[in-house]
């Protein structure tokens, strides 16, 4: 009889201890909600996630933000390092495991089960998403590849209060999951972000379209310009900062690449230099130096590129989103934004949001795109 309570004990108590105690508990019916994901899956996920496993771009941003930094139990590859204001604001993300993630990378599901994570936030990868499933491991997905709308006029039909519903829908799902006092600081920053969208919606609407700057958003693969977004991924936003996106209207993958001929063609007044590639800094010297090949476009004639910032992450993924938007309003039309004081309110953001009070020298910074290439990918 003793023989068989030991034979038994060893089959409950050991998968716990291999799989780790506090995973399996929580996944116990009692424990566990259902709860629909940004795509429309239906998961169910602990009541109170503890362990979270945030491994695409802005999720560990989007989690820090809603007050959830000690629930992280693993984060992406090259986010413990590459952002010097994450770590000045979490020490102790140095220390958080990590592995390498990105939206076609294979998952090794053994990185997750002996971490004991009982919650993963990834990418819309279906694949992958079935090897957590397989295990029993709850997966959400928070982030969008691109933009749902498929038109143009779809994107400018939609009402202002829809464009706030549908940019803020992820941190409100994601606040939603964890509990606590997520959905609290959630609603703080919701309103935040409604009131300094509505007051660019408010004078947007008023500027002529001959009076609009035309933009083209650059991403950067190595010292490349020519990847892009399709147009109707970025151009609600930069119709909201008093300019009109110049872009291909589709293309392959999520960055499509166009030619120089359209790049000149196009002539945009400015140019954004996004993170993606982690070299914008080599783009913005190559397009200025002497004798370059894009001497001729008005936006290098006018000095006229500019990198997006970064912070905690790239400002313009995550939470951040609006303050990238005011910064990018002050660039676009620096006459009819000019009470914006960009710098104070990315002091402000930090206090409230981060509980972390930024030197006038780190806004600035961020302003400049406060990154580090470690070589590890941390753009997705």
């Amino acid at each position: 009889m003793v023989k068989k309570i030991v034979i038994f004990l060893q089959l409950v108590f050991l998968p716990m201890l291999f799989y780790g105690c506090s995973t399996d508990l929580s996944r116990t019916a009692g424990n566990t909600r259902e709860i629909t994901d940004l795509i429309g899956r239906k998961q169910r996920v602990p009541v109170a996630p503890l362990r979270i496993a945030a491994m695409t771009g802005p999720s560990y941003e989007m989690v820090f933000m809603l007050g959830g930094k000690d629930r992280i139990a693993m984060v992406k590859g090259g986010h413990t390092v590459n952002f010097p204001l994450a770590l000045l604001t979490n020490p102790d993300l140095a220390d958080y495991a990590s592995v390498g993630a990105n939206p076609s990378s294979s998952v090794n599901i053994e990185d997750y089960l002996r971490r004991d994570i009982d919650m993963v936030i990834y990418y819309d990868n279906n694949a992958e998403l079935k090897k957590f499933a397989a295990v029993d491991m709850p997966a959400i997905v928070v982030t969008l590849n691109s933009s749902i709308r498929d038109t143009l006029e779809e994107v400018m039909a939609q009402s202002f209060d829809e464009y706030i519903e549908l940019s803020t829908a992820a941190v409100g799902i994601l606040a939603d999951v964890m509990g606590g006092e997520a959905p609290a600081r959630y609603a703080v920053w919701k309103d935040y972000c409604a009131k300094k969208l509505a007051m660019l919606y408010e004078r947007a609407k008023t500027i002529p379209d001959e009076k609009r700057k035309t933009v083209y958003w650059g991403n950067t693969w190595g010292e490349n310009i020519l990847a892009s977004y399709s147009l109707r991924t970025r151009y609600y936003e930069i119709w909201l900062c008093g300019g009109v996106l110049t872009g291909p209207l589709s293309g392959d993958g999520s960055f499509p690449e166009v030619t120089a001929e359209q790049l000149f063609a196009w002539d945009p007044e400015i140019v954004i230099v996004d993170n993606h590639g982690n070299f914008p800094d080599l783009v913005i010297k190559d397009m200025y130096k002497e004798n370059s090949r894009w001497a001729t476009l008005r936006a290098v004639k006018n000095r006229q590129l500019h990198r997006v910032p970064a912070g905690v992450f790239f400002m313009d993924k995550g939470t951040t989103s609006t303050l990238m938007l005011l910064w990018l309003a002050t660039v676009i039309q620096p006459d009819l934004f000019a009470d914006i004081d960009v710098v104070e309110e990315i002091k402000y953001y930090y206090r409230e949001f981060y509980s972390y009070d930024l030197t006038d020298g780190e806004a600035q910074k961020i302003l400049e795109g406060w990154h580090e290439w470690s070589g590890e990918n941390s753009w997705l």
